[in-house]
């Protein structure tokens, strides 16, 4: 299966990957989901990195090329940051 996100979207939600296995936490599992538009990091803390290309599901298109980088812990979202057309929006 491919991995549709771009890799310089990657390599920022890499960091925060690495950040969290810096910290001590493991990670168990990998998962590549939707054709290759989400991955999931899963932690031995039970937190989840998510990286999700952002579609229109009636479609299968994006609506505007945006992409969401989600840090989970227990059902919340700790942290997002979003990019749109391969940008950061602050």
């Amino acid at each position: 299966m491919n991995i549709n996100i771009k890799s310089s979207i990657l390599k920022t939600a890499s960091r925060l990957l690495c950040e969290q296995v810096t910290n001590g936490n493991c990670l168990m599992d990998t998962k590549v989901r939707d054709n290759g538009n989400i991955i999931e990091w899963h932690l031995a803390n039970g937190d989840v990195i998510e990286v999700i290309n952002n579609v229109d599901y009636s479609t299968g298109l994006a609506l505007t090329p945006s992409t969401s980088i989600c840090h989970w812990r227990d059902g919340d979202c700790l942290s997002e940051q979003m990019f749109i057309n391969d940008q950061p929006t602050y």
